[in-house]
């Protein structure tokens, strides 16, 4: 699914025989499991619609656009779909403005009944509300396995979805949401849900120690899961990463599973992350790989058990749910304009060019063009002030060309925007990559005790960690200057050849963290040279400012 919010960050893959993880695959299964069954992840209650979620890319992603209230005319005619769009102001702004295509089409199976209310299309996306009644199939989370539309030539058009249960009538509501829209004014498609299924929590305790530095292996057995192998590494500042490791019997429960480490206190209450972790990431044998993050001192004063927590499969229902509509956005159209602009968005540079905007009743879109396929967008953070009101943005791959990244902005209810309406586009938070010929750091008598040497690289000192841990070498590295973004991975040479790390943790620019790890595997010398790939710089006080004045025409 490449309906992603933004890519995970970039590493440069040039060298064909580079045993790297594949991080777009990666993050593509992670995005698909909370889109699947966003109620998993703990979405933080109030706030920002998934911007709570624990493995969320803090330091890529945008700010969702604010909660909104409906007004008492409007929730007394209409399910108030308010709370449940609270991230997608857009379509709450196009509701209460009476826009969208009423549906009202149902489909029964097995005593389960989808229902179609109203759906929206415009030259953004395409957003359809729906109530599922899951019958006899309750249960603490139903969700759908899959679920996407199918055009006229039997194509599926994948997409995301959400849902929470209502508790006054029992009912699910939710939204299904994709970037595809007609071509034309009309289309005639179907709707497709892959059955439903019924997920339970599970919990298995593991008697986990903090003070072992090799890595430590607990039997799960159970639910189509294997081993969970948990490595603990210890960071600056009394912080410490919980890495977890776990092989499944069945691959199916991938999909469905999310596993985390939970931690309780005396008082059976759970102990809190310091952190946004990471959760999906696919290990080389398949396995399911997270990183969680913890106060080392809390833990030894607090925690009284660790237990893995995962869903499990208590019942589904196999028969897909079926409905066909003809989506028309004819409607939607006359609040639809675009400015072709071809701006840079850094003079300095140049090399990221604003293309376009595409406005609709519901988002605005603004379209950065780049030389480089999914090219790493040199500033973190974006807004758009439309005539003195400012929406946050999020960054999200294109669709239509790996040179184009999308800025998508959800319109405020009131908001009014004609072609001439003045919007400027800011950004903040600027990153550069540097690659290059770097100087090799020389890591002498490796053994499992941990051991430190500096090194200097774009004139910042870097720390270098480095110890045995399980018959493989680890190599940390990180950089007191907060200017310093980090390096993106390291590789040694072996008979003329790069040999590359595997990273060992997650690095997100902006996130206030420049630490890395890589591990080389099965290494038995004492000595080791290790190379830096590429590094970055961060400017968080750097910004860019770029009305967003259509091209004149010749």
């Amino acid at each position: 699914m490449k309906n992603t919010e933004n890519q995970l960050s970039r590493h440069l893959k040039k060298d064909k025989d580079i045993p790297y993880p594949d991080f777009d695959a990666m993050w593509d299964q992670i995005v698909q499991d909370q889109e699947r069954c966003p109620e998993l992840h703990h979405a933080a209650a109030g706030g920002q619609g998934t911007r709570g979620l624990r493995w969320k890319k803090t330091a890529l992603i945008g700010t969702a656009a604010a909660v909104l209230m409906a007004t008492p005319v409007y929730a007394a005619v209409h399910y108030n779909w308010i709370d449940l769009l609270d991230h997608r102001s857009g379509i709450q702004t196009a509701l209460q403005n009476g826009l969208g295509q009423k549906l009202d089409k149902s489909v029964t199976v097995q005593g389960v009944t989808l229902t179609l209310d109203t759906a929206f299309s415009d030259d953004n996306r395409t957003v359809i509300l729906y109530t599922l009644n899951p019958g006899t199939y309750q249960g603490d989370t139903v969700r759908f396995p899959s679920i996407g539309l199918q055009d006229e030539s039997g194509k599926l058009i994948e997409g995301r979805y959400y849902h929470v249960l209502d508790q006054t009538d029992g009912l699910y509501k939710g939204y299904f949401e994709t970037e595809w829209t007609p071509s034309g004014n009309t289309a005639n498609v179907k709707l497709t849900a892959g059955g439903i299924q019924v997920l339970a929590p599970a919990e298995k305790e593991i008697n986990l120690d903090l003070s072992r530095q090799q890595s430590q292996v607990f039997d799960i057995n159970q639910d189509g899961l294997g081993k969970l192998a948990v490595s603990v590494f210890h960071e600056k500042g009394h912080k410490v990463m919980l890495s977890t490791s776990l092989s499944l019997d069945q691959s199916e429960v991938r999909e469905y599973v999310f596993p985390s480490l939970k931690i309780y206190n005396q008082e059976k209450q759970i102990l809190e992350e310091t952190a946004p972790g990471i959760s999906g990431k696919p290990g080389a044998n398949g396995e399911y790989i997270s990183e969680q993050f913890y106060n080392l001192e809390t833990l030894k004063q607090q925690a009284a058990s660790y237990v893995l927590a995962y869903s499990r499969e208590e019942g589904k229902m196999d028969q897909s749910l079926d409905i066909g509509i003809q989506l028309d956005k004819t409607e939607m159209l006359s609040g639809t304009s675009k400015r072709v602009l071809n701006l840079p968005l850094d003079q300095q540079s140049g090399e990221t060019m604003v293309k376009e905007a595409v406005i609709t009743p519901t988002q605005i879109r603004v379209i950065l063009a780049h030389d480089e396929s999914f090219a790493r967008l040199p500033y973190l953070n974006y807004k758009l002030d439309v005539n003195g009101t400012e929406l946050d943005g999020g960054v999200w791959p294109s669709e239509g060309s790996k040179q184009e990244t999308e800025l998508r902005f959800e319109v405020n209810p009131g908001l009014k925007i004609n072609p001439d309406t003045p919007m400027t586009l800011y950004a903040n938070h600027q990153v550069q990559y540097i690659e290059g010929e770097f100087e090799p750091v020389t890591l002498p008598a490796i053994s499992e005790k941990p051991q430190v040497v500096d090194s200097n690289l774009g004139g910042f000192t870097i720390h270098w960690t480095y110890y045995l841990k399980d018959g493989d070498l680890y190599v940390e590295r990180y950089s007191d200057d907060s200017h310093f973004g980090g390096i993106n991975q390291t590789y040694m040479l072996q008979q003329g050849e790069r040999s590359y790390g595997v990273p060992a943790k997650t690095q997100f620019a902006g996130d206030g963290s420049n630490q890395g790890i890589d591990r080389y595997e099965k290494y038995t010398s004492d000595t080791a040279v290790v190379y830096p790939y590429m590094y970055s710089t961060e400017e968080p006080e750097r910004k860019a400012a770029v009305p967003l004045t259509a091209e004149k025409k010749k």
